[in-house]
């Protein structure tokens, strides 16, 4: 904690535990810290390079998103991969995701339309590139985007709470299970969606993204019969 937050005994800045926030997320999501590790308080402000009252926030937030477990006395552990959560995931995406997007595609501003078909474009860029980092940075503008536009706090909510397990086991797996121009091309048809104001074509091309995710996620698992 900094001299500042300690003599005015309160929380670190908003911006402060937001970079902390996100720095680790990203670790985590990428798998720089590694699924199962165990780390203290200590580790992740070095990884992070933040103060304790950041880190310890963003601990509980990544806490609440199923991707680290603190210990009383022991430290944290990054979460290990739980299949069946990925599954509980894609049922929260396939109705909620899908509710954001045609609320989006019936709600966003000209201005917000015109951001949708960039980042649309941008998707079909990476379908090509398949850089999956630079995708992955793209998702979250989009879905960053996807709740402004949406204008419902709460369903944006209840989506922040599974999209750092669903990326970080995408980037765990795909260069062996997945198809990067698939994924990007899923992508793009949804911001194309919301585009073009199309709140049917919105709902529907979340449920062909979630569809994929699906068939991927079973692919890792061996098995593409019945969950």
């Amino acid at each position: 904690m900094s001299e500042n937050e300690l003599k005015a005994g309160t929380e670190p800045p908003l911006m402060q535990r937001e970079e902390a926030y996100f720095s680790l997320e990203r670790l985590i999501v990428t798998g720089e810290l590694a699924p199962g590790t165990w780390v203290s308080e200590t580790d992740l402000m070095k990884a992070s390079g933040h103060s304790r009252a950041s880190v310890r926030s963003a601990v509980q937030r990544l806490q609440d998103q199923g991707l680290i477990h603190t210990v009383p006395r022991r430290g944290a552990q990054i979460c290990p991969i739980d299949i069946t959560l990925q599954f509980r995931a894609q049922e929260l995406r396939r109705e909620v995701e899908g509710l954001l997007a045609r609320c989006a595609a019936a709600r966003a501003t000209d201005e917000q339309r015109a951001q949708f078909l960039d980042i649309s474009r941008k998707f079909e860029g990476h379908a090509e590139s398949r850089d999956a980092i630079a995708m992955m940075d793209l998702d979250i503008e989009h879905h960053s985007l996807l709740g402004i536009a949406a204008d419902n706090s709460f369903a944006m909510k209840a989506m922040q709470s599974v999209k750092g397990v669903s990326r970080r086991f995408w980037l765990l797996h795909y260069q062996k299970h997945g198809d990067i121009r698939a994924m990007a091309t899923a992508h793009a048809r949804v911001a194309g969606a919301i585009a073009d104001a199309n709140p049917e074509d919105a709902e529907r091309a979340v449920e062909h993204l979630v569809d994929y995710v699906e068939k991927f996620t079973l692919k890792v698992v061996g098995f593409e019969g019945e969950k």
